[in-house]
């Protein structure tokens, strides 16, 4: 009896011991969301979860999908790299959700908005709590095996909040990491005349690829295994920057760019070496059964069902490209099977399912488009106003 008892607890102990070697052996992760030209990244080491940018407001359900495919629901910390929509749209939904942040992390200096303004102060206010602001030269322990070194800015540009980018490199066990916002070339000289910038395996390459950013003597300091741009040239038609591009693939990166893929890609670093495959996860494809008509003069929103299930809108986003007004539909919107479901605003007189507090939510004579999102941040309807574009 003993013996088996003996054996049992040996065989406990070497299978705890395989799995603690598993999770230890887990690698970085970085993880970059196909969400426009919008900036949204996960990154993931150990037991721990970092995101740096939150994308665009009417794409956070793509990252709330992800984060709950991943498992998160703590954030070791979340970073701002810069005040601009693409990078900080996403900052008051997650402050709003069920996802606990231990820390809200922005850079001391900025330009483009006043203090009360700033996005990652409104986000941590939600809350209730502050932001930790950080500057060149500060360092940060994440978890027990990585360290964060911030490298810039250096100094306050007030031409163009891009220069005032938080740059810092991450070292992990399984190699580096440099993210670098939207740093252009006046920030990355720079740092490269202070000597800050260096090799790294992986890095978030400067914005979105366009050829104001990625000097030769930049990328051939990093000479990085891969390159990511998150960028899509619908748009922002001069991304990624053919010459970037070339640029990359001279000093031998593998270039990613998030548009090339349906939900995203994820870069894979381990024991010095970087690996990419793409983000892959199954959702309803609702687009085969919604469609979407806009009345103008009315400022009328009129979804049609032709399946046969009742939607569940609850939670789904509504987004408006021309005055970029981003709604969220409101437990128990329901599109019935063979219905339909009908949003106005204060300028709507006839009958609606769900009225917005808006003015008025579709343009009247400039071309304007409608844009309706899943819970999984998949596109599930489109259509314009039928004006000229």
């Amino acid at each position: 009896m003993r013996r088996m008892i003996s054996v049992f607890l040996i065989l406990f102990m070497l299978f705890s011991c395989v799995g603690c070697a598993a999770q230890a052996d887990a690698g970085t992760r970085l993880m970059a969301l196909n969400v426009d030209k919008a900036d949204c990244l996960l990154l993931r080491f150990d037991d721990q979860a970092y995101l740096i940018d939150s994308g665009y407001d009417y794409t956070y359900n793509a990252l709330a999908e992800l984060l709950r495919r991943e498992d998160v629901t703590r954030l070791n910390g979340v970073f701002l790299t810069h005040c601009d929509k693409d990078h900080y749209g996403g900052l008051a939904a997650l402050a709003q959700s069920d996802i606990a942040v231990d820390a809200w992390y922005a850079a001391a200096i900025y330009y483009d908005v006043t203090e009360d303004q700033h996005p990652m102060i409104q986000a941590a206010a939600l809350r209730g709590e502050a932001v930790i602001w950080l500057s060149a030269g500060d360092t940060l322990q994440l978890g027990d095996s990585a360290t964060l070194r911030v490298l810039g800015p250096l100094t306050r540009n007030t031409t163009n909040e891009n220069n005032n980018s938080l740059v810092f490199s991450v070292e992990t066990k399984d190699g580096s990491l440099l993210f670098t916002g939207d740093m252009k070339l006046e920030e990355e000289y720079e740092l490269m005349e202070a000597g800050l910038i260096g090799p790294a395996d992986v890095l978030k390459v400067p914005f979105h690829g366009d050829n104001t950013a990625s000097s030769e003597a930049f990328v051939g300091r990093v000479v990085p295994q891969i390159a990511l741009i998150s960028t899509s040239t619908a748009q922002e038609p001069d991304t990624p920057a053919s010459s970037i591009l070339k640029r990359y693939a001279r000093y031998g990166a593998e270039i990613l760019v998030t548009q090339d893929y349906q939900r995203g890609v994820e870069i894979d670093l381990r024991n010095g070496t970087a690996s990419s495959q793409p983000l892959l996860w199954e959702a309803p494809d609702y687009s085969k059964s919604i469609r979407a008509d806009i009345t103008p003069e009315d400022d009328l929103l009129t979804l049609r069902n032709s399946g046969d299930q009742p939607i569940d809108l609850s939670g789904w986003i509504l987004f408006s490209t021309k005055g970029g007004e981003c709604v969220r539909f409101p437990e128990g919107s329901i599109l019935p099977a063979n219905g339909v479901f009908r949003i106005g605003s204060r300028a709507t007189f006839s009958p609606a399912d769900w009225k917005l507090d808006e003015k008025r939510m579709w343009h009247k004579s400039k071309w304007d488009q409608a844009r309706l999102y899943d819970l999984s941040g998949s596109l599930a309807a489109v259509t314009d106003n039928g004006k000229p574009e």
